[in-house]
């Protein structure tokens, strides 16, 4: 194996330093309560509230949400509607025996520990990214991606879909309908998910989708038992409600195709060809791929063509860049290292422009790009071999 080049070793160390030490000053933040007032925690505090309290039929009546956000939170206005399925609110029942500003703490403590986990679960596929340096190279890379930091600033649970798909990526080439199932668990980001899942149908792991469609069955079922058939009526309408509803705040804040194009004056035509012309594409160049890969191609293709995707869902994007970075450092192709890097510490910008979000989809393209050319050549490379055998028979 070729040694590593010193540039190499003093950018490797520089870069994860720069970018947690850009997110010094907002950790420091932390133990102001305005913080916690500002973040989406109240979002799932509020539901898990209301399902200990027999009030589980109600979660999705924004009246109701409000009055409740007035009482456990503040009385600033500042209620949100519960857009997630309702079995996630379970996971927050623990943390409504708390203060508003006690379960804001804990909840970023666990954001921490499931940080933590994903990384040891990382840790075996990243073996030779550790050969450039310190061991903390890689975990100071995925603290500093500046979507995971926001998910634990903004009290998000973003860092669950990731640890999800984590768990998925060690597990999908042993048994694909396991993985499946544990893909469905991230139902609480169905907009995430449905790119991959369609994915993965052209490309016929039917195995995987069966394993998708049955777990998220049984979740949806144990939705409807908390909810009743009533309470998730109003879910869809309240869904169909957001759909409908454009505004240019909320669009702003997408690091998506589709926030760029309307950036841009265009229409929803143009999205969805854009959209569909990407899916396609990936399509196409990940037919040939190993399993695993498909799943980072399809995560980077989710994280483009979703209709909602906002700041801290692109901490999934975590995964197949820290993939693609370790297989070019062993490869010692430091150029696509610097690309695959660039992704990472590009979104760092957003610390200083948050009213330009929708511009971090440019990173995001930019790592589709590299990776589509990566693939597209490894697949004319296999098919000229076969062309010349063919050839000479």
């Amino acid at each position: 194996m070729k040694p590593v080049p010193f540039y190499v070793l003093a950018v490797a160390l520089a870069v994860p330093a720069v970018l947690v030490g850009v997110e010094v000053p907002y950790w420091l933040t932390l133990y102001r309560q305005t913080l916690a007032l500002h973040s989406d925690l109240r979002v799932y505090y509020t539901p898990g509230y209301m399902l200990r309290t027999g009030q589980r039929r109600d979660i999705y009546d924004f009246r109701v949400i409000r009055r409740t956000q007035d009482e456990r939170v503040a009385p600033d206005h500042g209620a949100q509607p519960f857009l997630h399925p309702a079995y996630e609110a379970i996971l927050f029942i623990p943390l409504s025996y708390l203060s508003y500003r006690a379960a804001y703490v804990v909840w970023v403590a666990v954001n921490f520990l499931v940080l933590l986990l994903i990384y040891l679960l990382l840790r075996p596929f990243l073996r030779d990214l550790a050969t450039i340096g310190p061991t903390w190279i890689a975990p100071a890379l995925i603290l500093g991606f500046m979507p995971i930091a926001s998910t634990i600033l903004e009290g998000q649970d973003s860092l669950f879909l990731l640890l999800i798909l984590v768990l998925v990526h060690r597990r999908i080439p042993q048994n694909e309908v396991q993985a499946g199932l544990l893909l469905s668990l991230g139902m609480f980001r169905f907009q995430v998910l449905l790119p991959i899942v369609g994915l993965f149908l052209v490309w016929r792991r039917l195995r995987f989708v069966a394993g998708w469609i049955a777990g998220s069955a049984v979740l949806l079922g144990i939705s409807a038992g908390i909810t009743g058939f009533g309470g998730q009526i109003q879910y869809l309408r309240l869904l169909r409600a957001m759909a409908t509803t454009s505004f240019w705040l909320m669009v702003q804040r997408m690091p998506n195709l589709r926030a760029l194009l309307a950036a841009c004056g265009f229409g929803t035509v143009p999205v969805a060809l854009a959209s569909l012309s990407v899916f396609v594409f990936a399509a196409g160049i990940g037919f040939q791929q190993g399993v695993r890969r498909k799943l980072s191609l399809a995560i980077s293709v989710s994280s483009l063509v979703t209709y909602y995707l906002f700041i801290h869902d692109v901490s999934v994007l975590a995964l197949p860049v820290l993939l693609a970075i370790n297989r070019e450092v062993a490869r010692r192709e430091w150029l696509r290292v610097a690309l695959a890097s660039t992704v990472l510490s590009g979104f760092a910008i957003f610390w200083f422009i948050r009213g330009r979000l929708y511009l971090g989809v440019l990173f995001s393209l930019l790592f589709f790009a590299t990776e589509s050319v990566g693939l597209w050549r490894q697949r004319r490379g296999t098919a000229a071999p076969q062309e010349s055998n063919a050839l000479s028979m």
